[in-house]
């Protein structure tokens, strides 16, 4: 692309950083957030921001993740502390990840996904008391989880349905 003359846009670093956060490419995935700013005067977004998280909770590197999180120029959103989160449930950081979903309950999402990840934690390891307490938690403060949906549309009639 480079080699073109073609510059790169936000989106373009977005498709770049997600390539290297689900390929665990650490440094590459970090070269990358770290030029958008400094050679091509792109103000990283969310969404960037986001990607640099998961790619280091992927990785193992929680404590660099955290770090970006609380040195972002704006507050987490709900994905970002999910992404963090992730990380911890593939490393088994059951302290962390508490730690985690109360920085996320600030935020008083009604988005039941962290909660429920995290509950889900509990019980991969067979530990139903503290699933059941964060599934408690949830009720107490009215976050549901939102149930899946499918629709299909069902071709003689032309009538979809939802499933």
């Amino acid at each position: 692309m480079q080699k073109q003359g073609l510059k790169p846009n936000d989106f373009t670093f977005l498709g770049a950083l997600f390539a290297c956060s689900h390929g665990g490419m650490v440094e590459e995935g970090q070269t990358i957030f770290d030029m958008m700013e400094k050679e091509y005067k792109i103000r990283p977004r969310i969404e960037h921001f986001g990607c640099i998280v998961d790619l280091l909770s992927r990785n193992g590197r929680l404590e660099e993740a955290l770090d970006v999180v609380d040195k972002m120029p704006f507050e987490a959103d709900v994905a970002i502390w999910g992404a963090l989160l992730g990380g911890c449930k593939l490393r088994g950081d059951f302290k962390r990840a508490g730690e985690i979903v109360e920085r996320a309950r600030k935020l008083r999402s009604k988005e039941g996904g962290i909660h429920v990840s995290f509950s889900n934690m509990y019980a991969s390891v067979e530990q139903w008391a503290e699933a059941v307490n964060a599934r408690e938690k949830m009720e107490n403060e009215n976050i549901l989880k939102k149930t899946g949906q499918s629709s299909v549309i069902y071709a003689p009639n032309g009538r979809s349905y939802l499933l």
